[in-house]
């Protein structure tokens, strides 16, 4: 029993103390910036993904895989052997593990949710929204679409064909990021693991995410399942994450910028295309009848992406994925992201701002 008290002890004074440092965070930006995101976790970060770096796939799902069965065993063995004794122990163990994890989240990678905004570092003033600024955006990006679909080959169902496999996008995109970041010091750069294809991806299918950055061990892992179109774009998302960027807008707008500023036609060709997904899905919302005038703009390739895709994740809408849904939902809201899994789609202001500065 003495040993259950100290756990439960140790594990309420790691729990008050992470949040006493989570709100001093949340109300010094500049210092998180400065020295939290810009010394302290790129550090921690490089080493941690460095030690993992080795394994060809994920070292987080490993873990995980690992510490399921051994919370399982632990029940079996409970259940075989009921006692009070045994109860209050397994239950300190877990209350002390999830102390720990919780440290560690937040000093690993939490506190980036507290850094300055993105615009901040990127020098961009953005403005309010109105759908003539949406619409506009739109038919840039659906010409930039149909400038790079003339530069690339679709196969006989009109989906784009990239020139290796998998491997091969996994490993140019941490080249493409880490050009786009030399150029942006609020970004590192370093010995870095390339983003990590997923044992589980059909798993993560089911549960509707397409990729997850794991803090502990500082992995940017992939659903490689998904759409094949749609993978580079995730990849530099995850990579987003796994540089310090926290938020979904943000993570999304840094991916959006990374592709398309790269010199490769199929990367340039998926943030354009995610890019455009975000913003005609905002215009829906406000003006379905320009939704549809602007559909009617799309090349019979970008209909047959968007209708791959949806046909995709379709098959997965079952109870699990709303599941998945709903706990990506808590987890972004409990990280201090107030607007959940709709933060996602937050990235078209900072699109539209993109864009106003390319046609000025």
């Amino acid at each position: 029993m003495k040993k259950v008290i100290k756990r439960l002890s140790f594990s309420i004074i790691i729990f008050i103390i992470t949040y006493i440092g989570v709100e001093m965070a949340k109300k010094n930006n500049e210092f998180i910036e400065t020295f939290y995101s810009g010394r302290l976790y790129p550090f921690i970060a490089r080493n941690t993904s460095f030690a993992f770096s080795w394994l060809p796939y994920s070292a987080g799902e490993i873990f995980l895989t690992i510490g399921v069965v051994g919370l399982i065993v632990l029940i079996i063995g409970f259940f075989r052997k009921p006692s009070t004794a045994y109860l209050s122990d397994l239950l300190s163990r877990i209350v002390v593990t999830a102390a720990i994890l919780y440290f560690a989240f937040w000093t690993m990678w939490g506190l980036n949710n507290f850094r300055l905004p993105l615009e901040e570092n990127l020098g961009y003033e953005v403005e309010k929204l109105t759908t003539q600024d949406l619409k506009e955006t739109a038919i840039y990006l659906i010409d930039r679409i149909n400038d790079t679909e003339d530069k690339m080959v679709f196969d006989d169902d009109n989906l784009p064909v990239y020139h290796g496999d998998i491997q091969e996008i996994l490993k140019n995109s941490r080249v493409y990021f880490d050009n786009f970041a030399g150029n942006h010091s609020f970004l590192t750069t370093g010995r870095y693991s390339k983003p990590k294809p997923m044992i589980y991806s059909e798993v993560m299918s089911h549960l509707n995410y397409t990729g997850i950055y794991n803090p502990f061990t500082a992995e940017a892992n992939l659903n490689v399942s998904a759409p094949r179109h749609s993978i580079p774009f995730v990849a530099l998302h995850e990579i987003s994450h796994q540089r310090g960027i926290a938020g979904e807008r943000e993570a999304n707008f840094i991916a959006f910028l990374a592709s398309v500023e790269s010199d490769d036609y199929y990367f340039k060709y998926s943030g354009y295309v995610s890019a455009l997904n975000y913003i005609i899905n905002a215009i829906y919302s406000e003006d379905k009848d320009l939704y549809f005038e602007l559909a009617e703009l799309f090349s019979l390739n970008l209909r047959a992406v968007y209708r791959a895709n949806a046909e995709y994740w379709q098959n997965y809408q079952t109870v699990v994925s709303d599941i998945g849904e709903i706990n990506n939902d808590v987890f972004l809201k409990s990280t201090g992201q107030s607007e959940g899994t709709k933060s996602y789609g937050l990235v078209v202001d900072l699109i539209a701002t993109y864009v106003k500065m390319k046609k000025a």
